[in-house]
Order: structure tokens, then sequence, then C-alpha cells
């Protein structure tokens, strides 16, 4: 009895544990949000750690409708986290996170989430985007941050119970 009592109380540790990294995780993604309403440029920054990879891709859809206005639009593209915070002039751009999955192991970590991107309260991109995470002297960075992307000009954002439906 005493043993079971044991392995349940690992159990729970162990479990704690997850949620507690789980729980410092979605903080970072809050605080990212965040900072992008309020245009923290100094708490953005302290989100990362060198080097970031940034890139993005544009969905195959959405490729085909830029290549009709311009021929030879890029399908990728890098970035730079710094540049990305500074291009906000103003207080209208938000990024939203659902439909959020975290793997961790209390080292390294995953998040991978649908995200939309609004200016002055209309949504202007979407898609998936994906972050590794290493965990530094107890906090979470982020390492890089990949993204597919779809433009609402062309295609609207499908509800989160559409896509979350399984295949």
């Amino acid at each position: 009895m005493k043993t079971i009592f044991f392995l349940l109380l690992l159990s729970f540790q162990f479990s704690f544990a997850q949620t507690k990294d789980e729980t410092a995780i979605r903080k970072v993604m809050d605080d990212f949000m965040q900072c992008i309403k309020t245009r923290d440029e100094a708490k953005f920054t302290s989100l990362f750690q060198e080097p970031v990879l940034w890139t993005g891709i544009y969905n195959d859809k959405t490729q085909a409708k830029r290549l009709e206005k311009n021929p030879k639009a890029e399908y990728y593209f890098a970035d730079d986290y710094k540049a990305f915070i500074r291009g906000f002039k103003d207080d209208k751009s938000e990024e939203k996170f659902d439909n959020i999955k975290i793997i961790e192991d209390g080292a390294v970590a995953s998040a991978n989430f649908d995200y939309s991107f609004w200016y002055d309260g209309k949504m202007e991109n979407w898609g998936k985007e994906i972050w590794t995470l290493m965990k530094i002297h107890g906090i979470w960075k982020i390492t890089s941050v990949t993204f597919s992307m779809d433009l609402t000009r062309y295609f609207p954002q499908p509800s989160l119970k559409e896509r979350t439906k399984k295949q």
C-alpha cells in the first residue's frame, strides 16, 4: 500500500512539474502577444535566446494569388524578431493565438498553435505557428519562430471548430 501511495505521489509531482512548465510557456506566449499590443520592445526582445530563426512561408493557395499579381513573389521569407517588433508604429496591431499544443521535457519545448494577426480591429493574416523554446537558468526563451501564412483578403480564417476537425 505504501508503494502505491509513493508511486501516486511521485506521479502527481511529475505531472505538476509539467503543468508548471506549460504554464510558464503560456506566460511567454501571453507576454509575446501583449508586447505587440503595447510595442514593448525591451520586454519582447527579452523573450528570445540568440541565435533566433524567424521564417515564414505562404500557403500554396495564397501564394498562387500572390503570383497572379507578381510572378516573382517569393514563397518564403526570413526576418528578425527585433525588426518585427520595431515595425509597429502604433498600438493598432495585435496577434491572437488559439488551438495551442505544447510539448516539453523541462529543458526544451515546442509550442504549436494557430495565430491570427490583426490591425485596427481587422484580421490581416492567419496560419500555423511553431516555436521552439529552451529553458535557460529556469526561464523559457524562444529560439525559433516558424509560421505559415494566408492573407485574409484572399482566404478568411476557418472557424476554430473547422480548424480542429480531424481530417
